[in-house]
């Protein structure tokens, strides 16, 4: 008999840790280099689509406002909001299709500033695939000495621990973390929901963190957000002030942006492959 959507989501929502209010910073990589050969092969592990019958597909629900696939280029191929991926990005096996291959420093894709701005819920997602530390996904690359700015910071730490350093614009910035053990060379699927005064991180479609949030995510510096640049990287951004946390290396895909709170069902599926664009 096959295993709904409904009760895989009892057992995931189980297991839910606390977040911590605090400034955090990456441990360094582990390797000076990375093995694109690597990350292309196929894992054991990673999570497989589910065989389902038609009556119990899933309800995937409306696409996001922008999706950057990697397929070769970084096209929004929802939105038409184009990214631009920097000289040293290539591309490799996805988790569906092609996905973005970022080696490290000066290996990065800008995405425009005019996306990613939520008054309300939204859903901010992306699969990766990395044995390394790094900032996946970072909105704030201005650091202290920019002007003032909302957004996310998104990485993995060298324990494989996924986190998000927050800052609503007129709240307080906090912290959520999941356990240790995600950057084990599999695919892995990340999502930042906002649904009204709450902010989940949730990782493989299971909810690993969740914190109060206020204020929106309306940054008034026009910021872009970026793959693969570490935080606060002089460079990146015109003001920016270096504090240590690493680029990112590895495979990213499917990046998205949905302008409404993706509900527990829907991110099971995605985790599972159900959903896939």
């Amino acid at each position: 008999m096959l295993v709904t959507l409904a009760a895989r989501l009892a057992v995931s929502a189980m297991v839910v840790l606390g977040c911590v209010r605090d400034q955090w910073t990456f441990p360094t990589p582990r390797d000076a280099s990375i093995d694109s050969a690597a990350l292309d092969a196929p894992a054991p592990d990673a999570p497989a689509p589910d065989v389902v019958a038609a009556d119990d597909a899933p309800a995937c629900g409306p696409g996001p406002l922008s999706l950057y696939r990697g397929e070769g280029s970084a096209i929004d191929s929802a939105g038409g909001q184009h990214a631009i991926a920097s000289a040293g990005v290539s591309y490799v096996e996805g988790r569906f299709g092609q996905g973005f291959f970022i080696s490290g420093p000066r290996a990065y894709v800008t995405i425009p500033a005019s996306v990613g701005d939520f008054d309300g819920d939204f859903t901010i997602a992306l699969w990766f695939k990395t044995t390394f530390s790094g900032e996946m996904l970072t909105r704030r690359a201005a650091c202290w000495n920019g002007p003032s700015f909302a957004g996310e910071d998104l990485g993995v730490s060298s324990e494989g621990i996924v986190a998000s350093e927050v800052f609503p614009a007129g709240s307080g910035y906090f912290t959520v973390r999941s356990p240790e053990g995600f950057n084990d060379g599999a695919w892995h699927h990340v999502a930042l929901v906002r649904r009204g005064d709450t902010l989940d991180l949730v990782v493989d479609g299971t909810r690993r963190a969740t914190h109060a949030m206020i204020g929106d995510f309306y940054d008034p510096s026009r910021s872009p957000s970026y793959l693969g640049v570490g935080r606060c990287t002089l460079g990146a951004w015109l003001n920016g002030t270096s504090d240590g946390r690493p680029w990112y290396q590895g495979a990213l895909d499917e990046v998205a942006y949905y302008d409404r709170a993706l509900s527990a069902d829907e991110l099971v599926a995605h985790a599972h492959g159900l959903c896939a664009p």
